[in-house]
């Protein structure tokens, strides 16, 4: 009993934070959606009001498939690009202080200015990318104007800002991947695809796994970039869910359905996350 009082003492101090700051006010949004107000005011209950109106509501809808349409291009993305960078890093590690360096430093940019740097590059009036295609004598492209444009420029954008946290992920683990597995491939004959496919992939899908629920959850939150590129804009083709919910709270002050949505977005990372740990265990089972 001693072992196990000392053991929860030292638990105790991220134990209070995690209770006061995520899950009281964890249940304190389930149940202000089923109110209306209860921030500024008295919290007015009204069933599920919230829950029918914003399962009514078009933008929600919409909001739902473009967090997805993107979560999906970019998660797919980046980890196809870390992979191959970390392969590269991994089997010629001349240098590779410096590229993985280069790589990591738009991680250390805050998401507002990642989101003014692509502002700079698609802008139709003075962007990058239109300066220089003026300058070859092609027509200037309305990027941020264009309902797949935007939400492709936001994939790009994320893209780039965490490729190289994902590929130093990779590169770590393919770097704890024991050599004489690779060694006995080559022994046998298999070539640099057949290893890959046979003995590298293989050992990491534990890590994929892992790496898409900690992707998917910070995929389905993207707001920074949308904010300030392009507002949801045009015509709710880049609105997100957090975009969704943030303009119920602040623009429109309807918090009931605010609160609605975020419950909502819980549900949805909570359903992907047990599914994607599902899996992870999953292989761990047969591995075993």
């Amino acid at each position: 009993l001693r072992r196990s009082v000392r053991a929860y003492l030292f638990v105790l101090p991220y134990f209070l934070p995690f209770l006061a700051f995520l899950v009281v006010p964890t249940f304190w949004s389930v149940w202000l959606s089923f109110n209306k107000g209860g921030i500024l005011d008295s919290a007015k209950y009204v069933g599920l009001a919230n829950w029918r109106e914003i399962s009514s509501d078009t933008e929600l809808t919409g909001s739902i498939k473009n967090t997805a349409v993107y979560a999906v291009e970019a998660i797919v993305l980046v980890f196809i690009l870390a992979l191959m960078i970390a392969l590269l890093l991994n089997r010629y590690r001349t240098g590779s202080n410096f590229f993985k360096l280069a790589l990591y430093i738009p991680l250390l940019a805050p998401a507002v200015l990642v989101g003014l740097i692509w502002q700079f590059l698609t802008n139709y009036d003075f962007g990058l990318i239109n300066l220089m295609l003026n300058a070859v004598g092609l027509d200037r492209l309305n990027i941020l104007g264009s309902s797949t444009l935007a939400l492709l420029t936001i994939v790009l954008a994320e893209v780039w800002r965490g490729l190289g946290f994902w590929t130093l992920y990779f590169l770590a683990s393919l770097q704890n991947i024991p050599e004489e597995l690779q060694d006995a491939a080559r022994v046998d004959g298999a070539r640099g695809l057949q290893r890959f496919r046979r003995v590298t992939l293989p050992l990491l899908k534990p890590m994929l796994l892992f790496a898409v629920v900690i992707a998917i959850i910070a995929n389905f939150q993207v707001f920074d970039t949308v904010y300030v590129l392009t507002q949801g804009g045009p015509h709710e083709s880049t609105s997100t869910l957090v975009w969704f919910i943030w303009k119920r709270m602040f623009q429109f002050q309807e918090t009931g359905q605010g609160y609605a949505a975020a419950v909502l977005l819980l549900g949805i990372v909570l359903v992907l996350t047990a599914i994607s740990f599902f899996l992870l265990g999953g292989r761990r089972r047969r591995a075993t």
